[in-house]
Order: structure tokens, then sequence, then C-alpha cells
């Protein structure tokens, strides 16, 4: 990832110094290491097509828009049809009658109506005026360099016409018998979207104002004390009320939990499903999930979406997707744990009493 921030601010710099030929050096060996269905692949070639247009390779920078085309993202899709459809612009060329032509010839003859004194002292021509009766010539198109803001301006307004919701949900399984659910849904808009605004208005009706945080960017919901088949009923009642507000049919999300006891310690392993395959009409939505667990944290499935630090686990969800993911943590077994430790009290204090006994309390004995 280091690797690439650097390439992508080398190429950036470069563009911004016209070197088109030295960005796309720099960015041509990249390519294969970043396919078109990702974040970076997809940057990568919009930099590339930059660079190729402004050195009019149109051809080329045509090949790497068709590639685009196949985007899973809707809005990379329109952007590339739209930049396939400007480099296939003809150039036009202008009529030569439509040009305006400046002559000379009245500012020469007044000149030499003028009597000769004031001629000799007018002041002498400046070196900086080039006055000239050739035509101006065609119409030229605009200059390399206009290409390289119009289509940055381009790229920036699809991605924030584009952008919608971000969606971040906290489990806390710390506690088995009291989970914690953490919901924020923030738009990417300056402005909350329309949806999500009746998203609100449902919320508001459907869970109690100690639960629930509503700003002007982004809306909170918070629910304590829930034990896993109500942390289950919670989360699916949630993605009913969103199901409802956008008209998709969301399936509900399922958690298995499975518990293997080893006398003082117990293996938890749980396998969480959301399936998201109906939410892939809405472009640009993110989905994040963090699951905090007691211990370390052990992942079955691990993928490029799932990454853990310690006990917790970064889980980014896909639109489109069935996401699964599986993992295991080891758990003290308290009642055993409890009752050894209330065993060996009892064994020690009896233990005490005993030997105090042997010894006796060193006091004065009555004669017999």
């Amino acid at each position: 990832m280091n690797d690439y921030k650097q390439v992508i601010k080398d190429a950036e710099l470069a563009l911004s110094k016209g070197e088109y030929n030295l960005c796309i050096e720099i960015l041509s060996p990249k390519i294969d290491f970043f396919k078109v269905y990702t974040l970076e692949g997809i940057n990568i070639r919009m930099l590339l097509i930059t660079a190729l247009s402004g050195l009019n390779r149109n051809e080329e920078a045509i090949d790497l828009c068709k590639t685009l085309t196949k985007s899973k993202y809707s809005h990379i899709r329109d952007e590339a049809l739209s930049l396939m459809q400007i480099l296939k612009s003809p150039n036009l060329q202008i009529p030569e009658n439509w040009n305006i032509k400046f002559e000379s010839n009245l500012i020469t003859e007044r000149s030499t109506s003028l009597p000769k004194k004031f001629l000799t002292n007018s002041p002498k021509k400046q070196k900086y005026i080039n006055i000239t009766n050739t035509p101006t010539g065609e119409t030229k198109s605009f200059q390399k360099g206009f290409i390289i803001p119009t289509f940055f301006l381009l790229i920036i307004l699809l991605t924030l016409l584009s952008g919608c919701v971000k969606i971040n949900n906290s489990l806390d399984f710390r506690d088995i018998d009291a989970l914690k659910i953490d919901l924020g849904i923030e738009s990417k808009y300056i402005n909350k979207i329309p949806w999500q605004i009746k998203l609100e208005e449902k919320f508001k009706a459907t869970f109690p104002n100690n639960q629930l945080r509503i700003d002007d960017k982004k809306l909170i919901l918070n629910k304590k004390n829930l034990k896993l088949n109500d942390a289950e009923l919670f989360i699916n009642q949630i993605l009913k009320i969103i199901s409802n507000t956008i008209n998709i049919d969301l399936n509900d999300m399922t958690i298995r939990y499975f518990k293997k006891n080893y006398l003082l310690l117990e293996k938890r392993s749980y396998q969480i499903n959301f399936d998201l395959v109906n939410l892939n009409k809405i472009d640009d939505v993110e989905i994040n999930i963090n699951i905090i667990n007691p211990s370390k944290t052990y992942i079955s499935n691990k993928n490029d979406q799932i990454s853990t630090n310690k006990n917790i686990i970064y889980w980014k969800l896909i639109p489109g997707r069935n996401n699964t993911i599986a993992f295991s943590y080891w758990y003290w077994n308290k009642f055993i744990l409890g009752t050894l430790i209330v065993i060996l009290l009892v064994i020690i204090a009896y233990y005490i009493r005993r030997n105090r006994f042997k010894i006796g309390t060193n006091l004065p004995q009555l004669p017999s």
C-alpha cells in the first residue's frame, strides 16, 4: 500500500508539471499489479488516461476507458463512457473566411501624413508590439494542458455526485450475555440525501430517544445489554426498516454460535452472514463492521475485506455479495474458575486452622 501511495504521488507530481511521458513510465508497470475491479486500479487508469490524452495518444486512452466500462461501480462505467465520447470527438476545421484579419494600412497612411519634424521626435516603436498584415489563421483547438484540469474537475464532480452513504456498525462480544451494538449512518454528501432523512424519521418512530442521536450529518443508534438472540433480532429489525425505506428486499442477518469447554477455558466460535446481493442497486454504499472480542481473535476465512488488530475485527462488507465471516477466541470458564477458587480458599483456611490448633495459643494453662 505504501508503494501504491508513492507511485500515485509521483504520477500526480509529473502530471502537475506537464511531464506526461514520465507519468506514463511510472504508472504503466503498475497496471498488472492493480486490477481494474479495485479502487487502486481505477485510480491508476484514470491518471494514465489523463497523461495519454495530454500526448494525443487517444487510441491508447480509449482502450483504457473500455476496461473501465466493465467496472462494478456504475459511476465509473458512466464516467468511462463519457471520456470515450470526448476522446473520439473529431477536431472541427474552421473555414478561413471565419477568421478576423487586422490591417495596418491605416496606421502607416496616418503616419506618412504627419509633419517630418513630428516624425523625428516621435517615440520609437516598442519592441513587444508586433504589427503584421498576415491573417490569424484557422481557429486552433484547446492546448494539451487544458484537458488536464478538465478531467480532474470531471472526476471530482462525479465522485461528489455519486457518493452515497457510509454505515459503521460495532458489535461488542466481550460479555456474551450483555452484547452492545453501535450503529452509525453518515452521508458522504455535504447535506443528507432524501432517503437518509426518511430513514431517520422511521428510526425516531421505532426506537426511544435515549438510544438514538441525530445531528446535521449522521445518525447514531446505541443498544446495550443484549443477549445473542436479541442482538440478531435487533439487527434484523434495523435491516427491515432500511429495506422498507430504500424499497430493496434485504435478507436477514444470521449469527451461528458454538461453544466448546476445556475445563478452565472454553472456545467460542461465531459465523456471521450478511446477504447483500440485492444492495448493488445503490451505488457506492460503504458498510464497515467492527467486532470487539474479549481476547485475541482467530479468523477462519480471512480475505481482503477482513483485518484484525489484537481482539478487534475490521470487516468491510461488499454490496452485491453474500458476506460471511467465521472467527473464534478463547474465553475463561467463569463458573468452573470461580468454583476452583472457592475450593482453594476453603483448603487454605482449613490448613491454617489445623496448624494453629497444633501450635496452640502459648497462654498459661490452669493446674489440673
